[in-house]
């Protein structure tokens, strides 16, 4: 997609490419044009900001203008968006009929008579109207233009009048979307015409929320049109076309600037011979029989070096006690020359006690999986708040003060709502399918239409009896909410649930089920963000609920303060990274930091990061980067040199093979086959450091970390150490170097 920018028409002497195209329109009016004249091609547009490139493009000297239309021109009502104003919205989905076409204009149909509606209608009040490419059957997030307008028109008996709006966009996909934005000053005026034909899928009403649209479909048609120009189905009667490029706009259509000629139903070239931050100026001509046309209208162009982006750091170590917290940054630099966007993910590699996890670090488990997070109901009966009625359906509370900042997906909340089916939200946007203010239609997570900022321990339609109640409970330390006795909605549906929700202010969140009449399996479990673009699921209508279970949901061990953002060129961002325990349980964990980014024409290679977390150990921990392997092996430690951590890595074998192999001779040991491991540290004059490994293991792969200290917890000097792996009579030694 191109803009071309419009010159006034008194400036026709000054630019001749004015002429071009009124000759042009001419000719296809059928005015005064010769049909002997041979006319250059028109539209020409040259793409700027691409990578030692540019892309050119025209149409033939006999294009074709339409409309494209999905309504009749009688307005029958006039639409707009019956909801309280955030940035509320109506698009129509177009198809041009072939590719690439040039969108010269959109135009909206306001209608005159809107105070029935609105007391303080006025059609003339102020709106814009984008261009937004197609995402899957939905606008795309990003805008290709905004215009800002509104109506003119001073008859206001008449039943309306058509708003023009130039675009003058080179398009190279087919489908694409004409979206009217109301502005926050006027949220219900103007009214956009409408018809009652059959819609056929392609009006919709909408509202921005947060990053992107929430869309519905519209039962009419609404009055937007797009006037696009095509090349002609027809045989051109022009044999090829001359492509001249300078750097002086006044002198392009010389011999010594002529660089292609291009067979005549092409209509494009890529100039690949040009230099970045260079202006270029292009023309092109028509040739047939010999003959060559004037110039066509003069377009500019200047490359530039795709967006780079640069980390300054390969991997992160890092050591900690269960009370401790590290902080460490990461200086992301775009050495390029174009805009970069980035967005930040975190992988998270996932222990046997986890039971999932997803790209922003969030991880669950349950007392099933994890032995140590035991079930204990907390009774708030007595001191807390009963906030519901009975009987009440589809009902949500709030908000409530939490009384800490609780930190989810990235932003700190204070306050949160609580619905009686069986969920709780942070936001005060609820966009659920159907109908905004129910949101009883349980889906899999993450859904763009389920309620944002979700927390769902027992997500579905439920309803409260006599015996029911729902109680809200928070102090400094912890937030509680309690559903007692809430049942299916429904004569077939399953109950009695009781259940509860327990937040901490290191952001941690527990959903525990006191009681769980698993008649019916309905309901969904987990977690998800602000936009529902991301989240969390733990169960979404299987049959896994059960009394006295506790599920215990947990933020990233390590947290980036910008997870996405956009560097300049040749300018940095330093991304600051806090490493913190929480509640994981002591031993070694992985993670990726997955870096994506991009400029306006190029997706850059995926960085990514390696983060390895020690908590409260340095015992060897076994870990699943591959299969088990057959030889004993030592690995070199990394870092090295090193200060003060160093992983060391090696395998225990499964084969009964001779030493001289790194076999090992295996003992059965309660129905295990295990050999004896140790391994120590020794100085450069052979006394004993640090025995960091001396028990039985089975064959598998190992990690250990060394924390520059010896055995009775004293930190040693720098110099040469070395690691020594014993297995039976197996033996390996890596020499390593502390530095200070």
């Amino acid at each position: 997609m191109v803009k071309t920018n419009s010159v006034p028409i008194s400036s026709y002497t000054k630019y001749p490419q004015i002429v071009s195209l009124l000759i042009f329109f001419l000719f296809i009016s059928g005015v005064s044009a010769s049909a002997d004249d041979l006319l250059p091609p028109t539209f020409l547009t040259a793409i700027s900001d691409q990578d030692g490139r540019i892309p050119l493009f025209w149409f033939s000297p006999h294009p074709v203008t339409s409309e494209l239309a999905y309504h009749e021109d009688e307005m029958l009502n006039g639409f707009y968006v019956p909801l309280p104003w955030h940035e509320n919205c109506v698009a129509v989905r177009m198809s041009s009929p072939s590719v690439p076409f040039y969108l010269l204009k959109s135009k909206i149909y306001i209608s005159h008579h809107g105070t029935p509606i609105d007391p303080n209608y006025d059609f003339k009040a102020p709106f814009f109207v984008t261009v937004n490419r197609d995402s899957g059957n939905f606008p795309q997030n990003g805008f290709l233009d905004s215009v800002s307008t509104s109506a003119g028109g001073e008859d206001s008996l008449s039943e309306g009048e058509w708003v023009e709006i130039e675009h003058n966009l080179l398009m190279e996909d087919s489908i694409f979307w004409i979206i009217f934005h109301w502005r926050e000053d006027t949220p219900v005026s103007p009214l956009v015409g409408v018809d009652n034909l059959s819609n056929v899928g392609n009006s919709f009403w909408g509202k921005r929320t947060f990053f992107h649209f929430e869309w519905h479909p519209s039962y009419w048609n609404l009055m937007i049109r797009a006037q696009i120009v095509t090349n002609s189905d027809t045989a051109s009667d022009v044999d090829s076309c001359r492509v001249y490029r300078s750097t002086d706009p006044d002198s392009v259509i010389d011999q010594s600037n002529l660089i292609a000629s291009v067979p005549g139903l092409e209509f494009q070239y890529t100039d690949s011979e040009v230099a970045d931050e260079q202006i270029y100026f292009y023309r092109v001509t028509s040739l047939a029989s010999q003959d060559e046309s004037p110039g066509s209208d003069t377009t500019q162009a200047t490359p530039k070096r795709k967006a780079v982006l640069d980390v300054d750091g390969d991997e992160f170590f890092v050591h900690l006690s269960s009370s401790q917290q590290i902080f460490d940054n990461l200086t992301l630099t775009n050495s390029g020359g174009l805009p970069l966007t980035f967005r930040v993910q975190i992988s998270m590699e996932e222990a046997e006690w986890m039971g999932g996890s997803e790209l922003f670090g969030y991880t669950w488990t349950d007392n099933t999986l994890q032995p140590g997070s035991e079930f204990v109901w907390v009774d708030i009966e007595s001191r807390g708040v009963r906030i519901d009625s009975s009987g009440d359906d589809n009902e949500d509370y709030g908000f409530f003060d939490i009384g800490f900042s609780f930190p989810f997906y990235d932003y700190p909340f204070d306050s949160l709502r609580i619905a009686s089916d069986g969920w709780l939200s942070f936001s005060q946007l609820v966009p659920c399918y159907v109908d905004t203010f129910k949101c009883y239609m349980n889906k899999g997570l993450p859904w763009l239409w389920g309620p944002y900022s979700l927390l769902a321990p027992f997500w579905d339609d439920l309803k409260l009896v006599d015996s029911s109640a729902i109680y809200f409970y928070s102090n400094s330390d912890s937030v509680i909410i309690s559903y007692l006795n809430l049942y299916h909605f429904g004569s077939s549906g399953g109950g009695p649930y009781t259940f509860q929700t327990i937040l901490t202010p290191e952001g941690e969140i527990t959903f525990q089920y006191f009681h769980i009449d698993d008649s019916d399996y309905s309901a969904t479990v987990g977690i998800q963000n602000y936009n529902g673009t991301m989240g969390l699921e733990v169960s979404y209508n299987q049959n896994y609920l059960h009394d006295s279970l506790t599920i215990k949901i947990r933020p990233s061990w390590v947290k980036v303060d910008s997870m996405e953002g956009t560097i300049l060129p040749e300018e940095n961002k330093p991304l600051n990274l806090t490493f913190d325990p929480l509640t994981y349980p002591r031993g070694i964990y992985h993670a990726g930091l997955f870096i994506d980014s991009w400029d306006k024409n190029h997706q850059l290679e995926t960085k990514v990061i390696p983060l390895t977390l020690c908590i409260d150990t340095t015992t060897s921990v076994e870990w699943t980067d591959a299969g088990k392997p057959e030889k004993i092996k030592l690995f070199q430690n990394y870092p090295n040199p090193f200060n003060p951590l160093t992983r060391i890595q090696y395998t225990v074998g499964s084969r009964q093979t001779k030493a001289a192999d790194g076999g090992l001779v295996l003992s059965e040991v309660e129905g295990l086959w295990t050999a004896d491991v140790s391994i120590r540290i020794y100085n450069l004059l052979g006394q004993l450091v640090r025995t960091l490994v001396d028990e039985p293991m089975k064959p598998g792969n190992y990690q250990v970390i060394w924390d520059g200290k010896d055995d009775k917890g004293k930190e040693v000097a720098s110099g040469i150490y070395f690691c020594k792996l014993t297995a039976g009579p197996y033996q390996k030694i890596r020499k390593m170097v502390l530095l200070k």
